[in-house]
């Protein structure tokens, strides 16, 4: 991982296609500094503009790239800008990390420490191209004309959708989710494209709820990436369960 002289090289588990069609995976970082420290203190930034800012200034180089800007960084995937988050924290912090989990089933509070450098890491395999998520539903979406739609394609969510929904989370976390999820279709069924965008969420919204589940089952499921989910046993009332690990001080030392 260590390139030397304070530059770590690691590899996406996506990459980036410019626009001569070439793919870029090796990517080269360096440590956070006080410079990036002000950014977590920012206001004006939502979650996902700081995502991109923080990157957009440790990320040295990407692939064959002559510089790295900032629409280059909102343009990668999401699974690759958490990949660059969590090896960040890890060449200027360290592995260890200090997380909090709530129990679904006795709302017992769980403090675990982390160590970051045992996550899994989905990645696709060399020169393979990234299909897109094909969702078969049950129930589907009847259209004003009487026609049901089950399938849909999509694709993968990038920093340009973090950073339109972000704003949105905090007041209507459900709508940001839906939002994101419809700026990442590209297909539904035999519905027009701009039938789909006229409708926006609503379309999701008709959606019964197991196929919202399948959607989301599949969406998360076939996504390249880090897997932040862990498996958590509660002391307090026995029960183990699945739990997301809580990145909400992922850049304070523990």
């Amino acid at each position: 991982m260590d390139a030397g002289q304070g530059y770590f090289e690691v590899m996406l588990p996506i990459g980036y296609t410019s626009a001569d069609g070439a793919l870029h995976r090796r990517a080269v970082l360096r440590k956070m500094r006080g410079y990036e420290e002000a950014l977590l203190y920012d206001p004006a930034l939502t979650a996902g503009q700081l995502v991109t800012e923080l990157l957009r200034s440790c990320l040295v180089r990407l692939g064959d790239l002559p510089a790295v800007d900032r629409d280059t960084v909102a343009q990668l995937y999401t699974a690759d800008r958490n990949f660059l988050l969590l090896e960040l924290r890890r060449i200027t912090l360290g592995n260890r990390l200090q997380t909090w989990y709530t129990c679904p089933r006795c709302a017992a509070q769980i403090t675990a420490a982390e160590d970051l450098s045992q996550l899994e890491v989905r990645r696709l395999a060399d020169h393979q191209t990234l299909d897109d998520v094909v969702v078969d539903l049950e129930d589907g979406y009847v259209d004003r004309h009487g026609t049901r739609h089950t399938q849909l394609r999509l694709t993968l969510p990038r920093g340009v959708d973090e950073e339109f929904v972000a704003p949105m989370i905090e007041k209507d976390p459900l709508r940001a989710q839906d939002a994101l999820v419809l700026r990442c279709i590209k297909g539904f069924g035999t519905l027009p494209k701009a039938a789909l965008e006229a409708y926006g969420v609503k379309v999701l919204r008709e959606l019964t709820l197991g196929d919202r589940q399948r959607l989301q089952q599949a969406f998360d499921g076939q996504m390249p990436g880090v897997n932040f989910q862990r498996t958590v046993a509660c002391l307090q009332c026995g029960s183990s369960f699945q739990g997301v690990m809580d990145l909400s001080h992922f850049f304070v030392l523990s």
